[in-house]
């Protein structure tokens, strides 16, 4: 009976991550405070979800039509509506607060303000260029299966080492930074490591910790900024990081 408990407990944290990261309607289930963090050890698995289906996407289109270019449109096209842009907003927010803000006060009030700015743009055009440059080259399924799960790490690797900035009412911050087992980290950044050395021996897994080196580089610059982090932190840090792990590959 523990078991089967067991069992329906992870399956519920499941179908949370898959509805917290996608527009699917999985959610459901009695929701306990905490259970985002809990869950987060599903994510880097509905990021390889994630990949496969953008791959699979770009595969489809490519041998329909033999052509490059509106395949890796299509292909990324799917990736921000499977992902609902959700992360891409928080990419706009911290890009509009680290820019344009001059202290750190003044930046956790850009972070709340719902309008896009000039910095918030040109962050979201760079990431999806970088992605669409990627994207439209990219022969290797590895690159494109994995690129998801990768940022969805560092969510976890923000979740497990950074704090949230306190604000008068809790949002996605409190729920899920500093909360995340670190152990939920180290597990999936080493098997992105493995599974790098597995394809592409030391060289990609020399990058693969590369880009986490970077990434957690990043998440301090962040905290130092705004004092903390927030879901806006969050959701960008998924966003870089897979155009990071994109890049990195092709470098």
């Amino acid at each position: 009976d523990s078991l089967a408990a067991s069992m329906k407990r992870a399956l519920c944290l499941l179908r949370l991550a898959v509805s917290f990261l996608t527009p699917l309607p999985l959610g459901g289930g009695m929701y306990r405070g905490g259970d985002l963090a809990r869950a987060s050890v599903f994510f880097p698995l509905v990021g390889l979800g994630i990949g496969g289906a953008v791959w699979g996407v770009r595969l489809a289109v490519l041998s329909r039509t033999e052509d490059a270019l509106l395949a890796s449109l299509l292909a990324l096209f799917f990736w921000v509506v499977l992902t609902r842009g959700l992360h891409l907003d928080g990419v706009a927010d911290v890009c509009d607060a680290l820019f344009g803000g001059s202290g750190k006060r003044e930046r956790q009030e850009i972070l709340k303000d719902p309008r896009i700015g000039t910095f918030g743009v040109l962050g979201v055009i760079f990431v999806l260029g970088m992605k669409g440059a990627a994207l439209l080259h990219s022969e290797s399924a590895f690159s494109l299966l994995l690129a998801p799960a990768f940022g969805r790490a560092v969510a976890l690797l923000f979740g497990a080492f950074f704090s949230p900035f306190p604000r008068e009412v809790p949002g996605l911050g409190e729920e899920f930074l500093g909360r995340v087992p670190k152990g939920a980290f180290l597990g999936w950044g080493g098997g992105l490591c493995v599974v790098s050395f597995l394809v592409g021996g030391w060289t990609f897994t020399l990058k693969t910790a590369a880009g986490f080196g970077i990434m957690f580089t990043l998440g301090k610059v962040l905290s130092r900024s705004f004092g903390g982090l927030n879901g806006d932190a969050l959701g960008a840090g998924i966003e870089w990081g897979e155009a990071l792990w994109l890049l990195l590959l092709k470098l």
